[in-house]
C-alpha cells in the first residue's frame, strides 16, 4: 500500500494550490470559493510560519515545549507562532501582516466551528491581503519561490487577473524587493503596479513582456 506523506512546506503548499485554482478558476459559486479559500490560505499560512519555527527549533512548534514531539500534544496558534518568531527567531513581521493573519484566523474560526458572513468585496480584501504574505514571507523567510508551480499553464495570469486584491497588495512587496536589489523599474499597464524590471522588460508579477519601445521607457 503506497505511503502518503506531506512535510509541512509540502502540507502548505498543496492548501495554496487549493485556494488559488478556486479562485483562478470560476467554477464554483462565489460565496462557496471564498469560503473554502479562506480555509485553505489560512491554513497554508499558519503552516509556513511552523515551518519557520521549525527551522529555529523543532520544540517551539509545540505549545508546551516539553511535550515535544507529541502529536496528542497542542501546537502553537498563530498569534504564538508569530510572537515566537519574533522574539526568539528575530524574525521581522509587519504589524500588519499580523493583524491581517489574526482577522483570518477569526473567520477561518466562524467557519470551522459556527455562522459566518463576509461580504464579497470584504472577502476579497482579506484573501488578497493573506495571499500577498504568504508569496512574500515562503520567498523571503523560507528561500521559496511558490508562485512557479501556478505558471504552468493560465494560473497565474488569471488569479492575478481576477484578484485585483491580490495584485494591488503583492504588487507593492515585489516592488520594494526590486528597488533594493537595484535596477530601474517601470509601470505595467496590464496589471496597473509598479513592477515591470525594465532591464529583462519582463513585469514581475503578471509576466507581461514588453518592448524598448512601449510608454513607459519615455
Amino acid at each position: 500500500m503506497k505511503k502518503l506523506h506531506f512535510d509541512i512546506l509540502n502540507n502548505a503548499s498543496d492548501s495554496l494550490r487549493h485556494a488559488v485554482h478556486l479562485l483562478a478558476w470560476a467554477d464554483a459559486t462565489p460565496s462557496n470559493r471564498y469560503k473554502q479559500a479562506i480555509l485553505s490560505i489560512f491554513h497554508c499560512a499558519e503552516l509556513l510560519l511552523k515551518e519557520r519555527l521549525r527551522q529555529v527549533n523543532p520544540a517551539l512548534i509545540w505549545e508546551n515545549v516539553d511535550k515535544y514531539p507529541s502529536l496528542a500534544a497542542r501546537t502553537v496558534t498563530v498569534d504564538k507562532a508569530i510572537s515566537r518568531l519574533i522574539a526568539i527567531g528575530g524574525v521581522l513581521i509587519a504589524e500588519a501582516d499580523k493583524e491581517t493573519l489574526l482577522a483570518c484566523r477569526n473567520l477561518r474560526n466562524a467557519i470551522q466551528h459556527f455562522e459566518f458572513e463576509f461580504h464579497e468585496k470584504e472577502a476579497k480584501a482579506l484573501i488578497g491581503k493573506v495571499l500577498s504574505f504568504v508569496f512574500a514571507f515562503a520567498s523571503k523567510e523560507l528561500e521559496t519561490d511558490l508562485e512557479e508551480q501556478f505558471k504552468d499553464d493560465d494560473t497565474w495570469t488569471l488569479l492575478v487577473e481576477q484578484l485585483y486584491e491580490f495584485a494591488e497588495q503583492y504588487g507593492p512587496r515585489i516592488s520594494e524587493l526590486m528597488v533594493e536589489v537595484g535596477g530601474p523599474i517601470g509601470s505595467c499597464p496590464r496589471c496597473g503596479q509598479d513592477t515591470v524590471d525594465l532591464i529583462f522588460e519582463r513585469c514581475r508579477l503578471c509576466g507581461c513582456e514588453y518592448e524598448r519601445d512601449e510608454d513607459f521607457w519615455d
